[in-house]
Formats: structure tokens, C-alpha cells, sequence
């Protein structure tokens, strides 16, 4: 069967797009390595019609998030419309906790949860003309709408899965580029995540559960990546929460002699009771870590659930910096916002020293607790919207003044004057303690960046300014 799996492309409405490698993609390509295969990633290839042309597919799959949504229904009624016979399909976490979205004519089946299992089956059954109602977590087109077969828990050894098909992306490879233009690719070392944050759905694509990859395993996949990478980024949801796992982890690599740059996520708490870990991880590559931070008022933590407190990201940011290890701190800006509330999170990230802090709009995703506990608060309806850059609810402050406020946020947390006074200070302390460490924040841009990003972002700056003039207030879009 041939088979092509693509990657939606970017939708217009998007203030600060991502540009990693479709892993997911790569996975699903390797569980049916003995089909033909070809992966399209529609962020950089968008000629869709010259490779249905060229290719002929039998099936043409699609996955993404919910501002990917209505990219991915584009390019189904456009598939359908070339050829009426090709198989549509759709999965990710939008089309997982809101499949109704889907429930159109031109989408033939929607695949629910993790369908690295489902996938091949579904491939399996079809090739063979057997009864594809027999597999379970789908949700196929019908007559009377969408049949739902039966649900299962994801329940599988990671380390029987086979290592992504990276090969099919090596003519995008070289677009994959982190912000600072490194080569990067993606590894996931575990799925899932125990936590419960309210904000976020990934905990609920394995009903909490959190499950591992053996060190061995992640080590031989870093041995097969392409030469040319720069950097790998361990895309799990929660890399660092199983910590005897990651020290065998980080052990293995060291004794496998790789040499590579690494990025990752861990949470506040981990940093705090592991700091021996974090700095092995350091003294292997570890150049870079997400932190979610989220905010910096404690009822404000115990309200998202996130189980974590300020003290606590206070001193997972000190153990940081004293490690020399860069800290995309993520903050969560509340719709409810004040102006205050502003300029209280801008001293917070300058009295911490925080150089790459990131900040985004606290967004109803499908899924969530807070979409599911805040149906009548949701604004916007279209999904194109949710880039946690737009705010979906209500704002306290106008939307005009609340977006010029959030811009101010990341100009001075960014700006040529914070970098010229950073850098003034530490001289200062240079030399007035010359005798102890001196002290860089190991997270502060270049000069000649910080200077680019000056200019290079002023579209997006006047782009941002514009946003409420634009915004589908309580309009859904059509299909």
C-alpha cells in the first residue's frame, strides 16, 4: 500500500510557529516500514497536488495540534477532492479529545491516543479487506455519524517500538533548526506525564500513567541519528520524573563516549531534590533546559495544580545558574491580568537574572480541565486562535492595552538596554569580588543577537499590535 503521512501546514493566524521534525510522523512510518511510504511536511513543502500527482497514495494520514486543526481539514477536503478514493485519516491530541472536530465527510477514520499499535493494525485489516470496527480506539465516518470502536488503554513495551524513520525527512532536515540555528532532531526517552496540571492534557493520553524507554534503547537510537546533527532536543513530556531512569540514562551516554549538545524539559521540583543529576547531565551536554515556571504567586500554582511553589522555582533558577546551564523559563500571563501583574512578572524575571524567559496566554486547550471547566468563558472558537499567543478568554484590561502589555513584557525582557546593564553589573561585581567565581548568566543571548532580534521581529511586533482588530470573537469558522 502507499502510503503518505504529512504534516499540516502552518496556518496564517500564528504568531510564533514551531519547526521541529514530525516525529510522530516518523514513528507511524517505521510500524509499517514494509509499505511504501513517503512523509510531506506542508511547513516547507507545500505543493500538495504534485505529490498526490507524483506519488498515487492509497492512504494519506495527517496529525497535529489544535492550531494545526483547520490546516489539517484544508488538506483532507483537498485529497478527497483529487481523488475520492484515497483514505483520510487524522490523530494527534486535538483530533484524541475533541474527534467530533473531525466529523466531517471528507475524513474517513480519526485515530484516538497513542496509534503507534492502531496504526499498523488499521493498515493490517484494510490491505487484507477485513473489518477495520474491529480495532479498538478509532472513530470511523458512518452514516449517522461517527462510530466509536472500542476504547483500550495504551499498554506497550517502548522498547519493542522501532526507532523513527528519519529518512523520510532528510530532504527537510536541514529547515529543522532551533533558535539559534542549530541542527536539531527530536528523541523521546518516555510517554507521558503522573501530574495532573490543569492547563495541560498530555497526563490524559495515558490516564497518567508514565512510561519509560530502556537507557540502552535511547542510547542506540542517539548512535543512528544523522552525522550533521547539532543538537537533540528529548521532546518528553516530563524527561527527568523517573530520576534512577535518567541516571542510568546519563551514565550510559557518558560511558558510550557520544558527544552532544542536549535540551530538555524538567520540572522545578526535580531540579531542586536532584541537583547531582542535573549537573551530570551538564557534564554530558546538557547546554539548555524548559522550565515551567508558569507563575510567581503561589495560589496561583496551587490553582493550576501544578505542585510546585515559588520557593521552589526560586531555587531550581539558582541551581541553574550556579551549574551554568540556560533556563527557558515558561511563565503562563492570566487573561485577568492588571498592569500590575505585568510589571510585577518583568522585575521577577530581571531580579532572577532570566535572559530567555518565555511567556504565553493561558489557553483552553481540547482536553484540558480548564477547557473542560470553562466552556462559557471561551471567546474565540476558532482553533487557528490557540497559539498561546491569543488570548481565548475574556481579558481584564482591554484587548488592545492587554496585548501591548504582554509585547512590553518580552521587549524588555529582551531589549538592548536590559543586555547593556546586564553587562554593566557584572563587571561591577567582577571586580569587587575578584577572588570568587565570576558570575555570567548562563542564559543571556549574544550581543549581535539580542541586536537582530531588534529589528527582525518588528513585523511581528506590528503584527501583535493589530491582533484585536482581527480576532473571530464567538465566530466559528466553517468547514
Amino acid at each position: 500500500m502507499k502510503i503518505l503521512l504529512v504534516k499540516p501546514p502552518l496556518n496564517r493566524r500564528l504568531i510564533a510557529p514551531s519547526g521541529g521534525e514530525p516525529l510522530e510522523l516518523e514513528y507511524l512510518a517505521a510500524a509499517v516500514k514494509e509499505h511504501n511510504v513517503e512523509i510531506l511536511d506542508m511547513r516547507i513543502d507545500r505543493h500538495l497536488v504534485q505529490k498526490l500527482e507524483a506519488f498515487r497514495p492509497h492512504f494519506v494520514g495527517l496529525t497535529g495540534y489544535t492550531c494545526d486543526a483547520n490546516s489539517a481539514k484544508a488538506v483532507m477536503k483537498e485529497v478527497k477532492k483529487f481523488d475520492g478514493k484515497i483514505i483520510t485519516a487524522v490523530g494527534g491530541h486535538h483530533a484524541t479529545f475533541l474527534p467530533s472536530d473531525f466529523g466531517l465527510p471528507f475524513v474517513d477514520v480519526i485515530f484516538l491516543g497513542m496509534a503507534d499499535l492502531t496504526f499498523k493494525e488499521y493498515i493490517r485489516v484494510q490491505e487484507e479487506g477485513g473489518d477495520v470496527r474491529s480495532i479498538n480506539n478509532l472513530a470511523l465516518r458512518s452514516e449517522g455519524g461517527l462510530f466509536f470502536t472500542q476504547p483500550a488503554p495504551f499498554t506497550v513495551d517502548l522498547d519493542t517500538l522501532p526507532f523513527p524513520a528519519r529518512h523520510l525527512t532528510r530532504q527537510f532536515r536541514k529547515k529543522y533548526l532551533d533558535q539559534f540555528r542549530n541542527r536539531t532532531t527530536m528523541v523521546l526517552t518516555s510517554r507521558g506525564c503522573p501530574f495532573r496540571c490543569n492547563f495541560c492534557a498530555c497526563w490524559k493520553l495515558l490516564g497518567g500513567k508514565y512510561l519509560v524507554r530502556s537507557p540502552q534503547s535511547v542510547v542506540e537510537e542517539i548512535k543512528a541519528l544523522p552525522e550533521e546533527i547539532d543538537l537533540i532536543y528529548f521532546a518528553d513530556d516530563n524527561t527527568l520524573h523517573n530520576v534512577n531512569h535518567a541516571r542510568r540514562l546519563c551514565r550510559l551516554i557518558e560511558e558510550s563516549g557520544i558527544r552532544m549538545k542536549f535540551s530538555m524539559f524538567s520540572r522545578a521540583d526535580t531540579i531542586v531534590r536532584h541537583p547531582d543529576l542535573i549537573e551530570s547531565l551538564k557534564n554530558i551536554g546538557l547546554t539548555y533546559l524548559t522550565v515551567g515556571i508558569e507563575s510567581i504567586r503561589d495560589e496561583d500554582l496551587n490553582a493550576m495544580r501544578k505542585k510546585t511553589t515559588v520557593a521552589m522555582n526560586n531555587e531550581a533558577i539558582r541551581i541553574l545558574q550556579k551549574l551554568g546551564i540556560a533556563n527557558g523559563a515558561h511563565f503562563i500571563v492570566d487573561p485577568n491580568f492588571e498592569r500590575e501583574d505585568f510589571r510585577r512578572l518583568l522585575r521577577y524575571v530581571k531580579d532572577h537574572n532570566l535572559f530567555q524567559p518565555v511567556f504565553t496566554v493561558l489557553t483552553p486547550y481540547p482536553g484540558t480541565d480548564l477547557y473542560l471547566e470553562n466552556q462559557e468563558r471561551i471567546l474565540i472558537k476558532d482553533f487557528d486562535y490557540y497559539d498561546v499567543m491569543h488570548s481565548i478568554f475574556p481579558t481584564r484590561l482591554s484587548r488592545k492595552v492587554f496585548y501591548r502589555e504582554l509585547e512590553r513584557l518580552y521587549l524588555r525582557s529582551y531589549g538592548l538596554r536590559r543586555y547593556v546593564w546586564s553587562r554593566l553589573k557584572e563587571l561591577w561585581r567582577n571586580l569587587s569580588r575578584s577572588k570568587r567565581r565570576k558570575f555570567v548568566p548562563p542564559d543571556r543571548l549574544p550581543f549581535l543577537i539580542t541586536l537582530f532580534l531588534q529589528f527582525a521581529t518588528l513585523p511581528l511586533r506590528w503584527k501583535y499590535r493589530r491582533l484585536y482588530k482581527s480576532e473571530p470573537i464567538g465566530i466559528k469558522p466553517a468547514c
